[in-house]
């Protein structure tokens, strides 16, 4: 046992020795810096002054922008309690279209309005504030798969359950609008404001008025838990508002995160 034991000892002084002698054939390196794909800008520490109980009070406008060639999944959220429910608010602008079933991308033109809609909330919710438009209303419009040959149907604002784009809209993960180059906003879901005369009971749209409606510009998203997905390039603007509880007082300091 202890020849062996010493014959196994020199052996390994043999094996470390020969490697300690022995060097390499090439090595290399890499040096490389990590940017933040996702960049944060407005007021990042907001003094909002005082507000009474029942009361809704509402932040300044915070951009969130992908400076990354690819897209990026964020998760918005804040550390709030039952006295403060907090959403966040963005703005989509609509115009009047070239209407051309022949052509991949309507070009803008005529009247134009502006949606006030909710990103990120417990409920959804889309109103116009500017060019507002007598017999006119808000919809979702859910694209199919074959969207100019399968004509989809319009979803009343009100009717809306769920985070938006729905799972079924072609234009959640189907339809690429970066691909024809008209949107940043890859996927996601369309508003439209159109006459009412122009959707029937069932949603079906008269599409002899098409040239008076006012299309979406850009493609929405709507998500209750704030995942969100954030394009090369795009930049988000979103705006808090906090609804206080009747019965709150005292002094709140609320923080959102972009996860």
């Amino acid at each position: 046992m202890n020849k062996k034991f010493l014959v196994f000892g020199v052996v390994g002084f043999f094996a470390l020795s020969l490697v300690a002698a022995i060097s390499y054939y090439a090595l290399f390196s890499a040096s490389f810096t990590v940017l933040p794909a996702i960049v944060i800008g407005g007021e990042t520490e907001q003094a909002l002054g005082e507000v009474y109980g029942g009361e809704t009070i509402i932040g300044e406008e915070i951009t969130i922008t992908n400076e990354a060639p690819s897209e990026r999944t964020i998760i918005l959220n804040d550390d709030s309690d039952s006295d403060v429910e907090v959403s966040y608010i963005s703005n989509l602008g609509l115009s009047q279209k070239i209407v051309d079933f022949e052509s991949e991308v309507w070009e803008l033109t005529g009247d134009t309005a502006n949606v006030k809609y909710t990103v990120v909330g417990n409920e959804f919710t889309a109103e116009v504030t500017d060019g507002i438009k007598e017999g006119y209303s808000l919809v979702y419009y859910k694209d199919n798969s074959d969207r100019f040959n399968s004509p989809a149907t319009a979803i009343g604002i009100d009717s809306i359950v769920g985070n938006l784009a729905y799972e079924d809209d072609a234009n959640n993960d189907e339809n690429d609008y970066c691909a024809t180059g008209e949107y940043l906003t890859c996927h996601g879901a369309k508003l439209w404001y159109v006459p009412n005369t122009a959707i029937d009971s069932e949603g079906n749209v008269d599409w002899s008025q098409a040239s008076s409606f006012l299309f979406e510009t850009e493609l929405i998203q709507y998500n209750a838990e704030g995942q969100l997905v954030i394009y090369p390039g795009q930049t988000l603007t979103v705006t808090p508002m906090y609804e206080i509880d009747n019965h709150a007082t005292g002094e709140y300091t609320i923080t959102t995160y972009v996860e």
